[in-house]
């Protein structure tokens, strides 16, 4: 029992004591001073921006076509003979006129020489029926005086004859006479009325004797192929000792002066090029080859089809300068200016936000703007020609228009991943394009 009371003694003071520091802890929990919570501050995007300035800018639009000739010839055989010589080489340039393939000649050299033989045989028969007819003539006049003293003399038996002093058979022998000479006039008038038929019928062979004689020089002439126009040569089948059949190829070739790219035009676009053609206004354009060759080119026409599966129409580009040595073939990019727009921006293609959408700053947060996109353009210099362009390696901006963008407003320039309307930015701003 005392050692139940002695343990009592002990525990209450230990208990008192822990009390008191629990109650202590909390009070000064209780009793500390409270601090606010952090407040987050919105994050602001620093962003680049330029200056809307509208003015009239030329749209270009970039295209993809392939050098070639307007005047490209192949050239074949016209005789069944043997190729003697071959004087040109692919790839060579040759001028108007040059031989390029002999072949061989003595059979056309043969039909000249027949033909020839015929036609002058023919002029031998015409000339020889002028003479007859000549002849014909002098001789029907003088049957005819035979004619009528034939007739004279069968009046005159007639007459003795009523007289008695001649007999019947005298009478007969003067008509027998007299039939006989009707039918001599009567032979060689019809000989001198046939004159007309006989000439023409000469004169017809002797067109056509003419006609196969022209053939035959022809052929002759064919025998040596020369170039239609100053060219390059593109293909040469022909090989000396090759046997040649009418219309076989022998050199192919194109014309240097009627070089021409043709390049498919959107149809997005046509509209606006057949516009500028149809208003007599001249759209140019530059290219470069793969040699580093820049071309400059102005439309000339488009192409009378659309071929099917296709997205465009061909236009075809001629040269405004002789190219030194262009390939035909070879694929080219090249630059389209189409006729100048007024009140255009144009933007570096880091500002434009999907297809139609760029930002401006407005109180210190984003505003957006749909835009018409009008293609791009070589020169961010308001109304800066496209001729003076004088390299190919020019950075090409976007060219947009939008009625809601008002002069001197910024345009956001840098791609924001998170871009959205009343987005917080702060401008580091750049000189302007």
């Amino acid at each position: 029992m005392q050692n139940g009371r002695s343990v009592l003694k002990k525990t209450v003071p230990l208990l008192l004591i822990l009390g008191l520091a629990i109650g202590g802890a909390i009070l000064l929990v209780a009793t500390k001073p409270r601090t606010p919570p952090p407040e987050s501050e919105e994050k602001v995007w620093v962003v680049a921006t330029q200056t809307a300035t509208p003015a009239q800018h030329f749209p270009v639009i970039t295209l993809y076509g392939r050098i070639e000739s307007a005047r490209s010839s192949r050239l074949t055989s016209s005789l069944s003979s043997e190729v003697i010589d071959v004087l040109c080489k692919e790839g060579e340039r040759v001028s108007k006129g040059q031989a390029l393939v002999r072949l061989d000649e003595r059979d056309a050299q043969l039909r000249l020489q027949q033909q020839s033989a015929e036609l002058a045989e023919i002029r031998t028969l015409i000339a020889s029926e002028a003479h007859r007819f000549d002849y014909d003539q002098r001789i029907l006049a003088s049957e005819r005086k035979l004619q009528a003293l034939a007739q004279q003399e069968v009046k005159r038996a007639q007459r003795l004859k009523e007289g008695k002093l001649a007999a019947q058979a005298r009478i007969d022998e003067a008509q027998q006479v007299k039939l006989r000479q009707d039918i001599a006039v009567a032979q060689r008038q019809l000989a001198v009325q046939d004159h007309e038929a006989r000439l023409t019928r000469l004169q017809a062979q002797l067109k056509k004797a003419e006609s196969l004689q022209a053939l035959a020089k022809l052929d002759v002439e064919r025998s040596l192929l020369s170039a239609p126009f100053d060219a390059r040569i593109t293909q040469v089948p022909a090989s000396p000792g090759n046997r040649t059949r009418p219309g076989e190829v022998l050199v192919e070739l194109y014309a240097l002066d009627a070089l021409q790219v043709r390049a498919q035009i959107p149809n997005a676009k046509l509209a606006a090029v057949e516009t500028a053609l149809n208003n007599d206004h001249p759209l140019t354009a530059w290219a470069l080859t793969g040699t580093r060759q820049r071309l400059e080119l102005q439309l000339s026409h488009l192409a009378g089809d659309i071929k099917p599966g296709r997205g465009g129409r061909d236009g075809l580009f001629e040269l405004k300068i002789p190219a030194t040595d262009p390939a035909i073939g070879d694929i080219v990019s090249l630059q389209l200016q189409l006729p100048a727009v007024d009140n255009s921006l144009t933007l570096p293609r880091e500002a434009l936000y999907g297809n139609d959408r760029i930002y401006t700053i407005s109180d210190g947060r984003l505003k957006g703007h749909r835009v018409e996109r009008l293609g791009e353009t070589l020169d961010n210099n308001p109304g800066s020609p496209f001729d003076t362009l004088s390299s190919a390696e020019n950075t090409n901006w976007l060219l947009v228009r939008s009625a809601s963008i008002t002069p001197g407003s910024l345009i956001v320039t840098t791609q924001l991943p998170n871009a959205v309307e009343g987005l917080k930015v702060r401008e580091r701003r750049t000189s302007a394009p």
